[in-house]
C-alpha cells in the first residue's frame, strides 16, 4: 500500500506524550484524534484545517491526525501574530480553525479532547504518499511569508529519514523550546518521535531555567532549540542538562562562541541543521571544534552550485510543483567531498561606498565582542540613492556601542561600518529564533518600508470644514498590521490601549487641523466601547466651536463606535 502509517513503531500502549497535561500513549492519541474528525466539517478538493499552537503539542498532534483522517489537509502559520493566523485563515482553502490558545474562536481543542467519546478511535491513521497533506509557510524574515505545500512523502518521508541518521527511536524523550508550527519544530518535536517511535514533551518551555527543568525532570534525551536559547543554556551550571545524548539547533547561525560556551559547560558538542521552509532539512555539522566543519547533505539530498554561488538542492522531500534543483538564496562554496561551506545570503550582500559588505560578517563580528550576547544588522537605502547604509543592534543595553565601534575597525573599512548602533535589553527574536527584519526596523523607530514610524499612519483623506461657527473634521486611516502600537497589548491577540488611541490617532488629527492648540489640559467625559485591532479601517471625527479649545472626538469602525470623549487643550505657547 502506498502510504505511510504514522504510529508503526508505536503500541497502543506506549507513551507519544510526557509533561504538563500528563502522559499520553499512542492509543489515547488515535481516540483523541477521532474526537477532532468527528467535529470538523466534511472535506473538499484542497480544503485545509487551520492549526494554532498555543503551547501543547500533544492538542496538535491530536488535531493533525484527526484533520488529516476527515480528509483535509493542515495549514500552519509560522508564528502565534494575529497578521500571520489571520492571513492564513483568510485563504479561500481554509474551513475550520483548531487551536490551543485562550482565544474565543472555535475550535478550542481543550474543549473538543475533554468531550465523552462517541465512536471508535481511528483504526490506524495511514495517509497516501501523493497529494498535499500539509501547507506551511515561510517566516517573513525578509518580506511577505509564502506558502510552501508539502506531501506526506515530504514530510514523513523526512521525519523517517532523520530518524535513521541520528538514530532516533523507542526510548527517546524529545523536549523542543521551539513550536511546532515551524517547519523546523514541525519536523523535530513532532513527526519525527511519531514516526521514530519516540515520545515528545507537551510543553514548549522558553527559558533557560526551564528547559533544563523539562530535561531533568522527564529524563529528556534529545533536545531541540535555537541559538539564542543555547546562549543561556551556556551559562547554566554544569549537570544541569544531565541525561541528554543530544542537542539540536536550527532557524540561524549559531555563534562560534556559543558553541565552544555550550560545549565546554555542558559536555555536548550541538548538532547544528541547515534548511528551509520549501526545502526542508538540508544539511547538518557537529560543533566539535573551530573553526566548524563544512556542512554534510542529508540522506537523499544532492547539493550543486548555481550561478553567483548560490546553492542547489535536489531531494526527495522537494515540492513536486518547485523547479529542480531548487535554488535557494543561500551562497555557498562546495567541496570535493560533496560537503560546502555557507558563505551568507545572497540578499544579505550589499555594496556601501563602492564595497560588498556581507550582514552576516558584521553580525558574527558583533556577536564575538565581550559582553555581546546577540546582534542583529538590517541594511536600508542610504540617503539620495547612494547605495545602503546599516544599522545594527546589540544586546543587552550595557554594552558599550562605542567600543564595539572601535573593535570594527579593526576588520571593516570606517565607509562599511553601521551609521546607527544602539544597545537594548533584548533583539526581538520570534518563539522560533528567527529574526524579523521589520522588527529591526522597528526599533531605530523605521516602519517596513523604512519611513519613520510616526509617519507610518497615513490619514487619508482628510477633510477639513466649517460650519458656521463650527469646525468638523474627518480622517480615515487604516492600521497597519506590524505596527508597534499594539505591542504588548497582548500577546498573540494585539489590541490598541485606549491611551494609544488618544495618542495615536485624536491627537495627530487634531493637532494637525488645529496647530494653534497648545498641549493637553484634560480629559472629560472618555468612553472606550469597541476593541481597535491590527489592520482595521477607522474613522475620527473632530467637531470643535471656532472659540474653543475643547475638541469633542469619535473613532468609529464602520457604524460602530469604539471610543469617544472630549480633549481640552492649552493656548499655545505665545498666543
Amino acid at each position: 500500500m502506498s502510504a505511510f502509517d504514522l504510529l508503526a513503531r508505536h503500541a497502543s500502549d506506549t507513551p507519544v506524550a510526557f509533561g504538563a497535561g500528563g502522559i499520553r500513549t499512542a492509543g489515547e492519541l488515535l481516540a483523541d484524534a477521532a474526537r477532532v474528525a468527528r467535529a470538523l466539517p466534511e472535506a473538499s478538493p484542497g480544503s485545509h484545517v487551520l492549526l494554532v499552537s498555543g503551547g501543547d503539542r500533544y492538542a496538535i498532534a491530536a488535531a493533525l491526525l484527526g484533520a488529516l483522517s476527515r480528509g483535509h489537509a493542515v495549514a500552519l502559520p509560522p508564528n502565534l501574530r494575529r497578521e500571520s493566523i489571520f492571513a492564513v485563515r483568510s485563504r479561500p482553502e481554509t474551513v475550520a480553525v483548531l487551536h490551543d490558545t485562550d482565544a474565543g474562536t472555535p475550535l478550542r481543542l481543550e474543549a473538543l479532547l475533554a468531550t465523552p467519546d462517541e465512536g471508535p478511535p481511528l483504526a490506524a491513521p495511514f495517509v497516501p504518499r501523493r497529494g498535499v497533506i500539509a501547507t506551511v509557510f515561510t517566516s517573513g524574515s525578509t518580506g511577505p511569508m509564502l506558502a510552501a505545500p508539502k506531501t506526506a512523502a515530504a514530510l514523513f518521508g523526512e521525519a523517517h529519514a532523520l530518524a535513521r541518521t541520528f538514530g532516533v527511536g523507542p526510548g527517546d524523550r524529545i523536549v523542543g523550546s521551539v513550536p511546532p508550527v515551524h517547519i523546523y519544530g514541525l519536523l523535530f518535536t513532532l513527526l519525527l518521535p511519531l514516526a521514530a517511535g519516540a515520545a515528545f514533551a507537551r510543553e514548549t518551555p522558553h527559558h533557560a531555567e526551564a528547559i533544563a527543568h523539562s530535561v531533568r525532570s522527564h529524563g529528556a534525551t534529545r533536545l531541540v532549540t535555537v541559538p539564542v536559547q543555547l546562549r543561556a543554556l551556556a551559562g547554566l551550571r554544569a549537570g544541569a542538562l544531565a541525561g541528554l545524548h543530544q542537542v539540536v539547533s536550527s532557524t540561524g547561525p549559531l555563534p562560534d562562541g556559543v558553541a565552544r560556551d555550550f560545549r565546554e559547560r555542558h559536555g555536548l558538542a550541538v548538532v547544528e541543521i541547515f534548511g528551509s521552509t520549501e526545502t526542508g532539512g538540508i544539511a547538518r555539522r557537529t560543533r566539535s571544534a573551530e573553526p566548524p566543519e563544512p556542512w554534510t547533505p542529508f540522506e537523499g539530498v544532492r547539493v550543486s552550485q548555481a550561478e553567483e554561488g548560490r546553492l542547489a538542492v535536489d531531494s526527495d522531500f522537494l515540492d513536486e510543483a518547485l523547479a529542480r534543483p531548487f535554488v535557494t538564496g543561500d551562497l555557498v562554496e562546495l567541496e570535493v567531498d560533496g560537503r560546502f561551506r555557507h558563505l551568507g545570503r545572497a540578499d544579505g550582500i550589499v555594496k556601501i561606498a563602492g564595497r560588498r559588505v556581507a550582514l552576516q560578517e558584521v553580525e558574527d563580528a558583533l556577536r564575538r565582542q565581550p559582553g555581546v550576547e546577540d546582534a542583529a544588522v538590517v541594511a536600508v537605502a542610504a540617503e539620495a540613492g547612494r547605495g545602503h547604509q546599516l544599522l545594527a543592534a546589540v544586546s543587552p543595553a550595557d554594552v558599550d556601542p562605542a567600543a564595539l565601534r572601535a573593535a570594527l575597525l579593526e576588520r571593516f573599512e570606517p565607509s562599511c561600518l553601521p551609521r546607527r548602533l544602539v544597545a537594548i535589553d533584548g533583539i526581538p527574536r520570534e518563539e522560533n529564533g528567527k529574526l524579523q527584519r521589520a522588527r529591526v526596523l522597528r526599533v531605530f523607530g523605521l516602519s517596513p518600508d523604512e519611513r519613520p514610524l510616526d509617519a507610518a499612519l497615513a490619514f487619508e483623506p482628510f477633510e477639513l470644514a466649517r460650519e458656521d461657527a463650527r469646525w468638523r473634521v474627518r480622517a480615515d486611516v487604516r492600521l497597519p498590521a506590524d505596527w508597534d502600537a499594539f505591542d504588548g497589548h497582548f500577546e498573540g491577540h494585539p489590541v490598541l490601549a485606549g491611551a494609544l488611541q488618544l495618542k495615536e490617532l485624536v491627537l495627530p488629527v487634531a493637532r494637525r487641523a488645529f496647530p494653534e492648540l497648545g498641549s493637553v489640559r484634560s480629559l472629560s467625559r472618555v468612553k472606550f466601547s469597541g476593541r481597535i485591532v491590527p489592520e482595521e479601517a477607522l474613522t475620527i471625527d473632530l467637531e470643535r466651536e471656532s472659540a474653543s479649545r475643547r475638541v469633542r472626538f469619535e473613532i468609529r469602525r464602520g457604524g460602530e463606535t469604539c471610543s469617544s470623549g472630549v480633549v481640552e487643550f492649552d493656548a499655545a505657547e505665545g498666543a
